[in-house]
């Protein structure tokens, strides 16, 4: 993306695990009657260093280390905050921002409104499928984000996962075996050797892990 001013849109550009849950929520929202909009994914260092020159001076956008020359072409302190951080989880390529969008007054509109019934479907939704919903952070709120924060690459597995993940795959493999798993969050061995007796019958490897192709089976 060489335009700074312009959000990247495309659920492609997503880490594959975070791309697999939105995909799956995405289709659960829409049969829910919601038509989504996908607001942004992929965010690089220089659009999130002009997002948050938005609202903000010079000085207060070179203090926090963006170069003055770039400060000074793109800060507008007239301008609303868009952003609260330099370190988004959109670099990562581990988050989403989405909104719903319905016709009113006879055009199709982004809805930004935390308390309108469809962007609470979405919350609900996408919390589901393992997302933490920005929606609920006590310091600074923010209901059309959405990420998968943590250190993995390609799988979930032990030290590689987030709370909000790992209780919705305890959660499924709990129903799907008829385990007395403990739905905590925590990934230890019980969750490993849960994950292995879901894998085993349908002749996957036992590894322990949850790749995109299983989450998604997993959590259909």
């Amino acid at each position: 993306m060489s335009d700074i001013t312009t959000a990247c849109r495309g659920t492609a550009q997503l880490n594959v695990l975070a791309k697999a849950m939105l995909d799956l929520a995405i289709a659960d929202i829409k049969s829910q009657g919601v038509n989504p909009l996908v607001v942004e994914t992929y965010r690089p260092q220089a659009r999130q260093n002009y997002l948050y020159c938005q609202g903000r001076t010079i000085t207060e956008a070179t203090t926090k280390g963006i170069n003055s020359t770039f400060a000074k072409a793109y800060c507008n302190p007239s301008a609303g905050k868009v952003t609260w951080t330099l370190n988004s989880v959109h670099k990562s390529r581990k988050a989403i921002d989405v909104v719903p969008q319905r016709k009113v007054d006879g055009k199709t509109k982004a809805i930004w409104n935390t308390n309108d019934k469809q962007t609470q479907i979405i919350i609900k939704t996408m919390q589901k499928y393992g997302f933490e919903a920005g929606a609920n952070w006590k310091s600074s709120p923010d209901s059309p984000h959405f990420q998968v924060k943590g250190t993995f690459s390609t799988v979930f597995k032990r030290g590689y996962n987030t709370v909000y993940v790992t209780r919705v795959i305890q959660s499924a493999l709990k129903d799907k075996l008829g385990l007395k798993l403990i739905v905590d969050g925590k990934w230890g061995n019980k969750t490993t050797d849960a994950v292995n007796a879901w894998r085993k019958p349908l002749k996957w490897k036992e590894n322990g892990c949850i790749g995109a192709a299983a989450l998604k089976v997993l959590l259909s």
